[in-house]
Order: C-alpha cells, then structure tokens, then sequence
C-alpha cells in the first residue's frame, strides 16, 4: 500500500474508560436506564456481563464465581464494589490478570471495614468477598501505580454511611482518569471535591439518567500515527470534540510535533499528515499512558530522537509494555533504555530482514504495529483479535483505506 493513498472516514466506538465507569455507576444507583454509544470493547461487555450476574447472585450464601478474565477495570472497579453488595464472591482471572497488583486497593477497602480475602498469593487475585454495608472513613491509598485503585474508590464513596475521604500517597498516576470519574459521579448527583491531595465525597445517591458515551480517544492514536506516518494523509473521525473529558484528547498536541494537525468541525475531527515533525520529541506521559505505544512507534519508525518521561507504570498493564516495545521496537531498528521513569529512544539498531511483530498478548500492541506497513514492505502481527480487548472494529476500519491483508486469522 501507498502513504498517499491514506484517505477516508474512520469509524470509533465509545470510549472503554467512560463506559466502564457508567456501567459500575449505573448498577450502583440500581438502574436500568440505557447507556448509548457503549463500547463494544471485550472489556466493557465482560464487565456488563459480570455486573448481571451479580445482580443475579446478591445475597446468596454460596459464592458467586465472576471471572474476570483480562479486564483491569472490572477487577479494580467490582473489587471496590462488591464490598458493598450483601453476598458472597469470588474474583478470579486469566493467568496475566493474576499478576497485576491488587493489595493497595485491598488494604484500602481493608481500613474501611471490607470483608476481602487473598485465596491464593497475597496481593493479587483470586479474592474472596463478603459484601456488606460500609461506614467510611479517612482512609489513605498509594496512587502510584494505577489510578484504578482510586477511581474503584471513589464510585462507591457516595453509597458509604459517612462518606469517604482519600488521601493520595505519592506522586500519582494517570490523574486524568481520576478527573473522568469526579465528573461522570457529579453528573449523577454526587458531591466530589479534590483538592491536592485530598479527595473529600459526602453521602448521597446517584439519579441516574440517559446519557451518550462520547468516541474513544485511545483508540484515536492508532489513526494519528497512521497518518504521521503516511506522506500527506488524511482521515475524518465523527464524534469528536474539544470538550472531551479524556485525557488521551492531548493526541493533538502530542501529535503536531510528530507532522499531524487536528481540525475541529461540526462532525467531529480531521486530521492531515501536513506538518514536518520535529527532530526531537519530549513528553510527561504519566497522565495519559494508553497513548504510549503509538506515540513510541510513530517516533521510532521516523527516527526521532525521544524522551517519553514518566512512563514506569506502564510494566502493569495488559504486557509489561516497557519490555514488550523495547523488544518489538528493536526489529525496526530503535534502540530504546530506560533512565529512572523515563524510556529514551534512539535510533540506529540492526533491522531485522523479517518484521514478525509479538503482540505479546495486548491490544495495544497490535494495534501500534500495524501502521508500520507503511514503512515496510510486509510484517506480520501474531495473535491479531487480541484487539477485541479494546477496539473489535479495528481490522475492518484499517480495510477501509485499502490495507491489504494476506491472511487474518486467531491461529
């Protein structure tokens, strides 16, 4: 395929990180009311699933087993929930999901009364639950490693007898996510408050109503790397706005350093390959880590000299994405270290003859090394539908700007 033939209309699906944050709050208000433009993601219809089969299993006396396979979210978000659901449960999950950390989020619910117990390794899931009514508390959490935690949190804070409130211990992670969730809460009715280091919510009840989830930013970056990529490309996005409350909308300033300008219209976005991207690149990364995997490839494949500061989170996501880019990166020749919490990339690595690119089992994996048909010839991505994780759509919008594909499929 030819860059200059990069031209269409791409369609995305609602944003995962709104979706799931309507759907916990939504079961907590007790609601049937619609959620339009949910994502499709497996995530979030994992997670819509699991909170049926909740609602299913309250106040059963024999444990209701939710598996929760890969999906982050929905351990972090029902974990907090669950505490406060009569009934008995038990969390467990996929082999990787095992090895994401949840005992800041345990110890948290711990010093408010929760009934939570490890069933295997301290720390980590499978977890035992008994639900029940929580009085709240002052409580403190270490947000340096996930904003999940805090967000899991804050959902259910209204519901509390007292309320809650959380001090954040160290330099905190992903806030954006955490600005997301204050104000989906408070469009619902509850009264949140941040202020430094202190998140303050007062008891009160959720009035939930219909509501639209706007288009998934996230899933935006795969198609400004397309074009950053491209030589004078350009693809429409419906949907899109400034007043977005994602903190992956900062695409369009990370991105007209890499060659590409976002314009604004009536109908959503557009954005062009008309820009030259700039010989160096340094951002802080902490607030919006999903973006990280295209903004690093794009610069790799244009040999941009970069800084991508504040990134050490990344190592407990679906991979440890440090590892994984830093391994796959290197068959296009970037040569990427870490200094502290900062990865710094350079070009000039051997380039493999043959680009067969490991996914290693995440989405956004697969989805940042595609757009590197542009600059070779022919690659090979393993296990493709791991994109279904977070955009499931993804392989047939690429279709549209006339990829060709010499074979898809789960083996």
């Amino acid at each position: 395929m030819k860059s200059q033939d990069i031209s269409g209309k791409i369609s995305i699906g609602g944003s995962k990180s709104i979706s799931n944050r309507l759907l916990i709050i939504r079961s907590i208000a007790d609601s049937n009311i619609d959620i339009d433009n949910i994502s499709l993601s497996d995530d979030s219809q994992n997670l819509l699933d699991l909170l049926e089969k909740i609602r299913d299993g309250e106040k059963s006396n024999i444990p209701v087993i939710l598996d929760i396979k890969n999906t982050g979210t929905a351990a972090r978000f029902l974990t907090a929930y669950l505490t406060t659901i009569e009934g008995a449960w038990f969390i467990t999950g996929k082999d990787r999901m095992r090895q994401r950390p949840m005992n800041g989020l345990v110890d948290a619910l711990l010093e408010l009364g929760a009934n939570i117990s490890y069933a295997e390794k301290t720390g980590f899931i499978p977890i035992k639950i008994t639900g029940a009514n929580l009085r709240g508390n002052e409580i403190s959490i270490d947000v340096s490693q996930t904003s999940q935690f805090l967000s899991a949190i804050m959902m259910i804070g209204p519901y509390l007898e007292e309320g809650i409130r959380i001090r954040m211990q160290n330099k905190p992670v992903s806030m954006p996510y955490v600005e997301m969730t204050r104000i989906l809460m408070q469009q619902f009715n509850a009264s949140v408050n941040i202020s430094s280091n202190i998140i303050d919510i007062k008891p009160s009840h959720y009035k939930f109503r219909r509501i639209t989830v706007e288009p998934d930013w996230s899933s935006a970056s795969y198609w400004y790397e397309l074009i950053a990529l491209s030589k004078d490309g350009k693809i429409e996005l419906p949907g899109f706005s400034k007043d977005s409350i994602q903190g992956d909308s900062i695409l369009a300033e990370v991105y007209e350093n890499l060659g590409v300008t976002t314009t604004y219209t009536n109908d959503g976005i557009v954005i062009e390959r008309n820009l030259e991207p700039k010989s160096m690149f340094s951002f802080d990364f902490s607030g919006s880590p999903d973006i990280v995997p295209s903004v690093l490839t794009t610069c790799a494949a244009l040999e941009i000299k970069s800084e991508f500061k504040n990134i050490s989170h990344l190592k407990h996501k679906e991979s440890d994405r440090i590892n994984a880019l830093t391994i796959e990166l290197r068959k296009i020749g970037a040569i990427i270290t870490q200094s502290g919490n900062n990865l710094i990339l350079k070009s000039g690595g051997k380039l493999s003859n043959k680009i067969n690119f490991d996914t290693h089992n995440d989405h956004r994996m697969a989805m940042a090394f595609a757009p590197l048909a542009l600059k070779f010839p022919e690659i090979t991505i393993d296990n493709p539908y791991v994109v279904n994780k977070s955009y499931p759509e993804y392989w047939d919008e690429i279709k549209k700007l006339n990829f060709a594909f010499l074979k898809l499929t789960t083996d």
